[in-house]
């Protein structure tokens, strides 16, 4: 026969094999396994001939609702959106497929929803339409418009563009989500804590009765008293690692949520992507851009051509040195004109561009490289449609940057739109994502002059053509200027030989 000792053990054993069943079975309901499990090993102790346990209860650890099929086959969208990872994709399957998910589909459901290639409307959608999806004809209100914008979004550049229009529009939706989120997951957060202390305290009373009820018997029950303690000491050890990984794991969740609320404030910078695959992409997206927008590289060179007359004025051969230079037709017709410059772009894609044509092109902050060149080093500092896409503060350290570097005599060229032409300040100007503000023609003289330059000219430059007020009297004159005046304009400064104190 065996003895009373060795009859706790094969009960202890049992009991643990019951745990290991129980967190096993939670884990592919995608629920949460631990406490679910320290639950079932209370449950399983009271019903373990444990006569002295005393009884308390312990309510199941629920953190998203339960799921409850409608026997009409209609669901709205909104039904299936509240659950999350795992248990979303579990749910949808018995929702729409009526049964529960194989392994394979499971998985990958979950993979693709935990890489953001897909969200959980894609998701939806897949099951719906499917074959077997379609043969049961359950109906999901509110999903039949989303899955149409979501292939929207994946065609190229323009997708890129709706799916950057849509996230701008809905920027006060997605920072008040954001927010909301944070409260959802520091409410969760405080659910396991209090229901881990409430386990733990469920655990000391099993264990100290176990221990009361043992401590009065035999040696031999006395050993196996000692073996439940350590069990339950492994128990707890179990709690408090869950605990410092749900304390890991609410660091960053809020570290994302606060990346998430920066980058949405900076949707349009390209310094905020927040890889290297998102720079790339975003200045993928402007290459394009600059290529339907800014004008073939023979316009923009013929338009350019102007401005070689004033380098051969002040007799410039070298030394030329272009902000911004993008796809680098300033720098092309430089070079078939035989002068020496270079230049200076952040764009990726445009930066791999020029240089394919073999053009002298560096990739770096203009400002931050305007920094790193010697005093009266150059001849001409340009920039070409560059000031429209600085803030202004960094625009004035880049004017005194310039002034430094320019020898005397040396030149300063910006060309920029013109806010005068009221087409151009209306509609051409918003074209562009990242463009900042205009300038008015004579603001930027005031502050070339103000920051030391001299000689200083505005030209207005690419008229609108085709002008229908040609009348000789003030009204029409003005109505030509309003409408049909140059579109963008230039302005061109001097170093001069002795410079006077910069104000601060």
């Amino acid at each position: 026969m065996m003895t009373e000792a060795t009859q706790s053990q094969i009960n202890l054993e049992q009991l643990m094999s019951e745990i290991r069943e129980a967190v096993a079975r939670r884990e592919a309901e995608g629920r949460a396994s631990l406490a679910g499990a320290t639950l079932e090993l209370y449950e399983a102790m009271l019903a373990a001939d444990q006569p002295s346990a005393q009884s308390v209860e312990v309510s199941p650890l629920e953190l998203q609702p339960e799921f409850v099929r409608n026997p009409d086959n209609r669901y709205h969208i909104n039904d299936l959106l509240q659950y999350h990872d795992r248990t979303f994709v579990w749910n949808a399957y018995r929702a729409i497929l009526k049964r529960e998910p194989d392994e394979p589909g499971l998985n990958q459901y979950v993979k693709t929803l935990r890489s953001g290639r897909y969200n959980k409307t894609d998701i939806l959608a897949s099951l719906r339409f499917s074959v077997e999806g379609k043969s049961n004809n359950v109906e999901i209100v509110g999903l039949e418009r989303r899955p149409f914008f979501r292939h929207l979004y994946r065609v190229p550049v323009l997708g890129y563009l709706l799916e950057m229009l849509v996230a701008i529009v809905r920027l006060p939706t997605t920072i008040h989500g954001q927010r909301q989120f944070q409260e959802h997951v520091l409410a969760r957060q405080e659910l396991m804590a209090s229901h881990f202390n409430q386990l733990s305290r469920t655990a000391f009373l099993v264990s100290e009765s176990v221990s009361n009820e043992l401590s009065e018997g035999s040696a031999s029950q006395k050993k196996v008293a000692e073996l439940q303690r350590q069990q339950v000491a492994a128990l707890f050890r179990e709690q408090r690692q869950m605990s410092d990984r749900l304390a890991t794991l609410s660091i960053e969740t809020r570290n994302r949520l606060n990346r998430l609320h920066g980058s949405s404030r900076r949707v349009l910078e390209p310094a905020g992507a927040s890889q290297p695959e998102d720079a790339s992409r975003f200045d993928e997206l402007l290459a394009a851009f600059a290529d339907e927008f800014r004008g073939t590289r023979d316009e923009v060179k013929d338009g350019l051509q102007r401005y070689l007359q004033l380098l051969e004025t002040a007799n410039i051969k070298n030394r030329v040195l272009d902000l911004g230079c993008g796809r680098g037709e300033w720098l092309e017709l430089l070079k078939e004109a035989g002068l020496e410059a270079e230049g200076v772009e952040t764009n990726h894609a445009l930066f791999e561009r020029a240089r394919a044509l073999g053009l002298e092109v560096i990739q770096a902050d203009a400002l931050s490289h305007l920094r790193s060149v010697p005093d009266a080093s150059l001849n001409a500092v340009t920039g070409f449609h560059f000031v429209e896409h600085v803030p202004f503060a960094i625009l004035i350290e880049v004017i005194d940057e310039a002034l430094r570097v320019l020898r005397p005599g040396g030149l300063l060229i910006f060309e920029t739109p013109n806010p005068k032409n009221l087409v151009v300040a209306a509609c051409n100007f918003n074209s562009d994502p990242t463009h900042h503000k205009p300038i008015f023609p004579e603001t930027l003289r005031f502050v070339l002059s103000q920051r030391g330059f001299a000689n200083i000219l505005i030209e207005y430059v690419n008229p609108a053509p085709g002008s229908p007020f040609v009348e000789d009297n003030d009204m029409s004159r003005a109505l030509d200027s309003w409408f049909y005046s140059g579109r963008d304009f230039a302005v061109i400064g001097t170093k001069p030989e002795e410079i006077r104190a910069t104000p601060e």
